[in-house]
């Protein structure tokens, strides 16, 4: 047993330095980032904004404006990713416009969906697994930009995330479909039981 875990602790120590670790990581993440939709990675989203809260309000004593901010800070790249991910899950679904195109075309759009909707999953799963892998100096550091003003890519996530509201409210009417299906579609991708 003693041996087990002076294993365990040597390889905690090391583990940074292995390709193969990195590899096996990026595998793990490819294939959970596969098999889960989008409402999983909506709720680490959420699972992320929740323990800003607490780091920032409880942690650090910041009042209710600031440790908005500095969830809205943390979250926003993954909350931008996570939007696009669902216009592209509209967008590209199978059952949306592609009976009229041929078989190659709809592989390719099926293709394009994958690797459109896997990215942002990616990402966001990427960033969620470093946040509990180094959990004690999450907790410690703020934001370096918290009460600095937006900074340019800030601005640039907040536009996608408003354009992709639009996108996402408009879809029916843009496809000309029934907003029952765009309705479908979206509780297939959001809801997280759903596999």
């Amino acid at each position: 047993m003693s041996h087990s875990i002076t294993f365990v602790k040597a390889f905690a120590y090391v583990h940074d330095d292995l390709p193969a670790f990195h590899a096996g990581y990026l595998v793990l993440t490819l294939i959970v980032a596969a098999m889960l939709n989008l409402g999983a990675f909506a709720f680490l989203v959420l699972l992320h904004m929740a323990l800003d809260i607490i780091k920032y309000r409880e942690r650090h004593g910041f009042s209710w404006r600031l440790t908005i901010e500095a969830t809205v800070r943390e979250s926003l790249l993954d909350v931008t990713l996570l939007m696009v991910g669902l216009v592209f899950a509209v967008y590209l679904h199978h059952s949306i416009g592609v009976a009229s195109v041929s078989g190659l075309m709809r592989a390719e759009m099926s293709v394009l969906r994958t690797v459109a909707i896997l990215l942002p999953k990616i990402k966001i799963l990427h960033h969620f697994l470093k946040i509990v892998s180094h959990i004690h100096h999450y907790l410690e550091q703020t934001h370096p930009r918290l009460n600095k003003g937006w900074s340019q890519l800030d601005k640039l996530c907040f536009s996608f995330v408003g354009i992709s509201l639009f996108l996402l409210v408009v879809s029916a009417e843009v496809m000309h479909v029934d907003n029952v299906l765009v309705r479908n579609i979206l509780m297939d991708e959001l809801l997280p039981w759903r596999l």
